[in-house]
C-alpha cells in the first residue's frame, strides 16, 4: 500500500523555515525606530550596549621630543682638562705635561684650547634641549647635543713622546663629540661614550 507523507510534520516544518526567515530579516534590518537606543548613539562606532564610549587607540604617533632647558651657556668659560680617551681604543689616560691643557667656550660660539703643547681654535654649537633621564631605568643619555669644528686652527710647535700623543688625541676627541654633560664644576664631553673630562677653571 502506497503511504503520504504525515501533513502534521509538513506543517511543522513550515513553520520553523517561516521562523527563521523572520529572525533573519529582522537581524539584518538597519531600522533602529522601534529601539529605544538614543540618537547620539545610533551609527557611532563607540557606543556601547552599557551606553559608555569605548577609546579608540589613537595612531602610532612618534614619541614627544625629551624636553628641557637649553644649557648650552653654562659651557662658556674656561675648563681645565683632567683626562682624555686615546683615540685609538687605549681607553681613558690623565694629561701629561706642564703647561695648561684646558677648553675655553667663548660665548660668540668659538672654542679656544691649550693640548699642553699647542693652542688651538674652533667653532662650536650647541642644539636641542638638555636631557636629564626621568629615573634609573631610563637608558636615556643625559646631555645637550653639541658639534666642535670640524677646522681646528692651531699653532705648530713640535713635541714628542706622550706629550705628542696628547696634543695629536685631544683636537680628535673634540671633534668626535656629540653632547655634552655638566654636573657642578665637572664638564663631559662624549659621543655614547666619555672622550673628554675637565673641570671648572678658578
Amino acid at each position: 500500500m502506497e503511504r503520504f507523507p504525515d501533513p502534521r510534520r509538513f506543517w511543522r516544518v513550515a513553520i520553523v523555515a517561516v521562523g527563521l526567515l523572520l529572525i533573519t530579516a529582522a537581524c539584518s534590518s538597519d531600522d533602529l525606530s522601534g529601539l529605544d537606543i538614543p540618537d547620539d548613539q545610533i551609527n557611532d562606532s563607540t557606543a556601547t550596549s552599557a551606553g559608555g564610549t569605548i577609546d579608540t587607540p589613537a595612531p602610532d604617533d612618534p614619541p614627544p621630543a625629551p624636553t628641557g632647558d637649553d644649557r648650552g651657556a653654562e659651557l662658556v668659560g674656561r675648563w681645565e682638562v683632567t683626562d682624555y680617551v686615546l683615540p685609538d681604543g687605549g681607553g681613558l689616560t690623565n694629561v701629561v705635561g706642564d703647561r695648561p691643557v684646558f677648553l675655553e667656550f667663548g660665548a660668540d660660539g668659538t672654542l679656544s684650547y691649550g693640548t699642553g703643547c699647542n693652542q688651538g681654535a674652533a667653532d662650536y654649537a650647541t642644539s636641542g634641549a638638555y636631557v636629564v633621564p626621568k629615573s634609573a631605568l631610563d637608558d636615556t643619555l643625559e646631555g645637550q647635543r653639541i658639534t666642535i669644528g670640524p677646522s681646528f686652527q692651531q699653532t705648530e710647535i713640535g713635541c714628542e713622546g706622550f706629550l705628542g700623543d696628547q696634543d695629536r688625541d685631544l683636537p680628535i676627541d673634540m671633534g668626535a663629540a656629540t653632547r655634552f654633560r655638566i654636573d657642578g664644576d665637572r664638564l663631559l664631553l662624549l659621543d655614547e661614550f666619555l672622550l673628554i673630562r675637565a673641570t671648572k677653571a678658578g
